[in-house]
């Protein structure tokens, strides 16, 4: 069973996430929060009038729309699965460490499936 973050915990590790999110290249956006588990048919595909460049701002927003809307238990759920969405995503670029220094910054590591709190060394206490 995952562990219980608390309310500010949540946001604390939403808004990290999130900025790992942005950094995205705008057209990844939509598939990592889906396979999160966003509702895709309530974020728009921001593409721009030319059909060829992708708008973030609103599919960013779109995004944060949603996260507003879910109860506390979905963003604990929400949260784990863009968490391992984004691990994903690095990963074929040897770049998961991106995810998980965002993650630790709040006092966390991301190990099978869930947020692991860590010492002041960064360390899973044993």
């Amino acid at each position: 069973m995952p562990s219980a973050l608390s309310p500010n915990q949540v946001i604390e590790l939403y808004g990290s996430l999130r900025w790992v999110l942005h950094q995205c290249p705008a057209g990844q956006i939509r598939g990592i929060v889906g396979a999160a588990g966003w509702d895709l048919a309530r974020i728009p595909d921001g593409l721009d009038e030319t059909g060829t460049g992708v708008r973030r701002p609103i599919i960013e927003s779109a995004i944060d729309g949603l996260w507003a809307e879910f109860s506390e238990e979905t963003r604990q759920a929400r949260l784990r699965n863009l968490a391992q969405a984004l691990i994903d995503f690095y990963k074929p670029k040897n770049m998961t460490d991106k995810v998980q220094s965002a993650i630790l910054k709040n006092g966390f590591s991301f190990l099978n499936g869930d947020f692991v709190p860590v010492d002041a060394t960064g360390q899973v206490p044993r």
